[in-house]
């Protein structure tokens, strides 16, 4: 008897794996046989990337993952969330992946992968947003990310917390445990928090789930790194220059422009007739938007700055 049942986990475990899972908004799965997508109509795509100055050209042979959405009638949904087998992730809001063209592909060079794995490749974005063994899709209603109520410049907050030296389970690095700045930025035993780097790359994370352990790593330069050990390494944010936890935010003071195209990204309903409200020990002063970020300068020695 335990003979089988560990015979029936072991085909269940095959059919899981061979199979990508795709769960619509109301929660409803809907499993694709992987052999039978290996078997669709494929294009070609050409990639070139760039990794310790050497240049790798690749061809692909897959097909339209965006159109193929379309065509399964899986209903509307405000953000997409692509996963692999061993827990790596990346996220879009619906308007993101429409203006994108990514592919499900099957094959590399002319080699299909082992196993009718499948690999989701975004030609325009960076290779750390690709999904190597995806494994499932999920698409989620969309509740825009509330503007923070209120904005803390990160240096500045970071003074507050001790800086330790190689914090467990990390070696060899300097950092803040990240739990200790969430806790004063949200009183909420689970929290949302966005991470945002210089370049672009956004996560859309949760605490403890993905962030239990995770730190701030102090690099060269002023560079501040997220690292979890919830999460795959790929996953990592290097050069963090915004934090969003539930209602609060931190912000790099050298990337104070940010705000404009974080404003777009996160849907905050900003318009020209928006200012800061910036409070200081002595007092505060509301400020235009625009004239604000002009001069930069006018943020030094804030306690926090609200944004109205």
């Amino acid at each position: 008897m335990k003979i089988a049942n560990i015979l029936i986990l072991l085909l269940f475990v095959c059919i899981a794996v061979n199979a990508l899972q795709v769960i619509d908004v109301a929660g409803k799965s809907h499993e694709y046989d992987n052999a039978v997508l290996h078997k669709l109509e494929t294009q070609e795509l050409k990639t070139s990337r760039e990794k310790d100055g050497v240049v790798r050209l690749n061809n692909w042979q897959g097909f339209r993952c965006d159109l193929w959405l379309k065509e399964q009638n899986l209903g509307d949904y405000g953000v997409i969330r692509f996963e692999s087998g061993d827990r790596y992730q990346v996220s879009f809001s619906r308007d993101e992946f429409e203006k994108l063209e990514s592919y499900l592909v099957v094959s590399q060079d002319g080699t299909a992968f082992d196993n009718h794995a499948l690999r989701l490749i975004i030609p325009e974005l960076r290779e750390m947003q690709w999904i190597r063994d995806l494994q499932r899709i999920v698409l989620e209603d969309f509740t825009p990310m509330q503007r923070p109520q209120r904005f803390y410049l990160l240096e500045q907050f970071l003074t507050k917390y001790q800086l330790h030296q190689d914090p467990k389970p990390f070696v060899k690095i300097e950092g803040w445990f990240l739990f200790e700045l969430l806790a004063d930025l949200s009183a909420n035993p689970e929290k949302q928090v966005i991470i945002y780097s210089r370049d672009g790359l956004k996560q859309n994370l949760s605490y403890p789930s993905q962030l239990d352990g995770a730190v701030l790593e102090k690099a060269e330069q002023g560079i501040m790194n997220l690292k979890s050990p919830q999460i795959p390494g790929g996953m990592w944010v290097k050069d963090v220059v915004f934090l969003q936890c539930d209602s609060q935010a931190l912000i790099s003071a050298a990337n104070l422009s940010k705000l404009i195209e974080l404003s777009k990204i996160f849907s905050w309903n900003s318009g020209p007739e928006l200012s800061f409200r910036i409070v200081r020990a002595g007092g505060e002063e509301v400020i235009p938007f625009s004239d604000a970020l002009a001069e930069p300068q006018m943020f030094e020695g804030a306690l926090y700055f609200e944004l109205f």
